[in-house]
């Protein structure tokens, strides 16, 4: 009885073919890592912008509540310090005078500008603006 174990050895072309099928395997496994590797990328890259946005808008919406709800406003401008996110703020109170349709003039008027950014560095730096207009009877 003659062994069935024993295989008989593949053909030269039967050999390129298999060697020719894994580097097809792999050139195909890279190109979809590459793929893989820049998206999560991306994804990092966006949820950071994202966590920075936020951080400003919450310092800014900080900053404008802070200032807008004073007893009493003057024309001024107001820095804040760096908050613990690196996030720098600054805001401005400005009399206004404004006149309704029949022609009176509404007193006690201030508007209200606050901006906060972040440094992101290379020079660049994350800015937002918000203002409100406040009606501050006790004030001069």
């Amino acid at each position: 009885m003659a062994d069935r174990s024993v295989r008989a050895p593949l053909s030269v072309a039967a050999q390129g073919f298999a060697l020719l099928e894994i580097v097809l395997a792999i050139a195909l496994f890279s190109i979809v890592a590459v793929g893989m590797t820049r998206a999560l990328d991306q994804i990092a890259q966006t949820s950071k912008q994202s966590r920075q946005e936020a951080q400003v808008l919450r310092v800014l919406e900080s900053v404008l509540a802070e200032v807008a709800h004073q007893p009493a406003l003057k024309e001024t401008t107001v820095n804040f310090p760096k908050s613990a996110d690196g996030v720098d703020a600054r805001a401005s109170i400005v009399k206004v005078k404004l006149i309704t349709k029949d022609k009176t003039e509404l007193d006690s008027m201030f508007k209200v500008e606050a901006e906060a950014w972040l440094e992101t560095g290379f020079n660049r730096s994350l800015k937002r603006r918000m203002e409100t207009y406040v009606y501050s009877p006790h004030s001069p």
